[in-house]
């Protein structure tokens, strides 16, 4: 993916190493409407319309604690990552959120996530950030990273292991 400069006064940044191939890591994360079957804080998530990959795929999520969002691709690169705005929730203005996966190797892959936002509100929703959400946010972005880890790894072990063969003597 091409460095792309995305919007945003604010920024969360985390990336975790992933024990499978790039392509099983894709494989979760192109589903994009069905985030809900994975990420630990996304209640419920569906396609808003037809289009279910590429630029202007576009989903709704009910975000616990939250209430709903949504959320359009605006850059997608086959087996690579793509990026998406979300509407603004509570004290956060319309945000960006950057997903890019890199092989390491044959079985290990990182996936970085940058999160880059405005805050609204003026000094009422700068406060709520700074004593609420820059937090929430700085530990559900790893959480949401240990999740797809643990998911991707047992999809891709339960997929690709072979049957152990028994023999009676």
């Amino acid at each position: 993916m091409e460095a792309q400069k995305i919007p945003g006064k604010y920024e969360v940044k985390t990336s975790i190493i992933i024990n499978t191939p790039s392509a099983a890591v894709w494989d979760v994360l192109k589903d994009f409407g069905n985030v809900s079957d994975w990420a630990p804080t996304v209640t419920k998530s569906y396609y808003l319309n037809s289009k279910t990959a590429g630029v202007g795929t576009g989903r709704h999520c009910d975000i616990k604690g939250f209430g709903g969002i949504k959320e359009t691709v605006i850059d997608w690169q086959d087996g690579v990552g793509f990026t998406y705005e979300v509407t603004p929730l509570g004290p956060l203005d319309a945000s960006v959120s950057k997903w890019k996966i890199t092989q390491i190797d044959n079985q290990t892959s990182n996936l970085e996530v940058i999160l880059k936002y405005d805050v609204r509100f003026g000094p009422f929703g700068k406060l709520l950030h700074k004593f609420v959400m820059r937090k929430k946010l700085e530990k559900a972005l790893p959480e949401t990273l240990v999740a797809t880890k643990n998911h991707v790894e047992s999809s891709y072990n339960t997929s690709s292991s072979t049957p152990e063969l028994s023999v009676a003597i």
